[in-house]
């Protein structure tokens, strides 16, 4: 299996009724969602995690970024059982996948191993005026 693509849900504040959630239970493989600068919402995304399981639950969002050759550090976050956390915005400098690579322009994410059902995942995006 490969890493799937979330679709990002933008928020609209016109919007009488709002916008119903639709979160995406984990998987072994991972997900991403697209983060590019040519999109003219960028850098307003963000990421809701919440943990279903008895136990606190890993989420990692993987850097594709060096500087001076030096690969930054991915971003891993423990999030409590029962627990719901925001992450965000996503500069596409850290969080993009690199031009050359598979998924350009992606924000890779990866869950603890064994216990991707526990996480469900939704990605976001602020309009712009």
């Amino acid at each position: 299996m490969a890493r799937i693509a979330l679709t990002v849900q933008t928020l609209d504040p016109s919007s009488a009724t709002g916008l119903t959630p639709s979160p995406t239970v984990g998987i072994a493989d991972g997900h991403m969602f697209e983060n590019t600068p040519s999109n003219a919402r960028y850098g307003t995304r963000f990421a809701r995690v919440e943990n279903t399981g008895i136990a606190a639950r890993d989420i990692t969002f993987i850097t594709g970024a060096a500087v001076e050759g030096e690969a930054i550090e991915d971003k891993t976050i423990s999030i409590p059982a029962g627990a719901v956390r925001i992450f965000g915005p996503f500069s596409p400098r850290v969080y993009n996948q690199p031009t050359g690579s598979t998924d350009p322009g992606y924000v890779y994410i990866d869950y603890d191993a064994g216990n991707e059902a526990d996480l469900s995942i939704e990605v976001y995006e602020m309009p712009v005026s």
